[in-house]
């Protein structure tokens, strides 16, 4: 991890409307509006996975009011999404500011999968199959399982178990390790590049 002066050397990927916003006024927030056009037909499960961060991250690091949902950095730039009409900026971020989280549990979320150890998944996978459960998601967008969708949410909360350690020791437990923050400032900006 690359950090300094209690910052972080962070990347990430945003389009020309948002690098302009974010130059004009000096800051820049997701607002939902912006989920619901840039995934369109899909947006739904990703405002469901998103509400959830949100809501749970903010008891992680606070959150602004207007900010309603997180964006998405990276420490290394490899991760990065990268589109034509995307600028990559190259932040400094306070460190306080960061919600540390394996980018590969975050994926789990957004396929409405558990989060667990090889054995905390075993026992639930075989719970689906004993409710004749095909498609995991199932769980989290029926109401036919209350009681292993709150498993499942609640399994979530692992998503943040790796923060707390990351800005103690300023180590990385996984190559994959990313960062939700809930603003860009201009002043954090070290570099743009197309």
């Amino acid at each position: 991890m690359d950090y300094k002066d209690h910052q972080v050397i962070l990347y990430t990927s945003q389009n020309q409307i948002v690098i302009d916003k974010l130059l004009q006024n000096g800051r820049h927030v997701v607002e939902r509006t912006f989920i619901k056009e840039k995934y369109g037909e899909t947006s739904q499960v990703f405002l469901q996975a998103y509400s959830w961060y949100r809501q749970n991250a903010e008891q992680v690091v606070e959150r602004p009011e207007d900010a309603e949902s997180a964006i998405w950095t990276f420490l290394d730039m490899k991760y990065l999404d990268y589109s034509a009409d995307s600028q990559i900026l190259k932040l400094r971020v306070p460190l306080e500011k960061i919600v540390f989280f394996r980018m590969s549990d975050w994926n789990k979320i957004l396929n409405l999968r558990l989060l667990g150890t090889d054995e905390e998944q075993a026992v639930y996978y075989a719970k689906l199959k004993k409710f004749n459960i095909a498609y995991e998601g199932d769980v989290y967008t029926t109401a036919f399982y209350p009681h292993l969708k709150t498993e499942l949410v609640q399994s979530w909360r692992k998503l943040f178990q790796y923060d707390k350690k990351i800005k103690e020791t300023k180590e990385l437990p996984f190559e994959d390790i990313q960062g939700g923050i809930w603003e860009i400032r201009s002043s954090w900006i070290e570099s743009l590049a197309d």
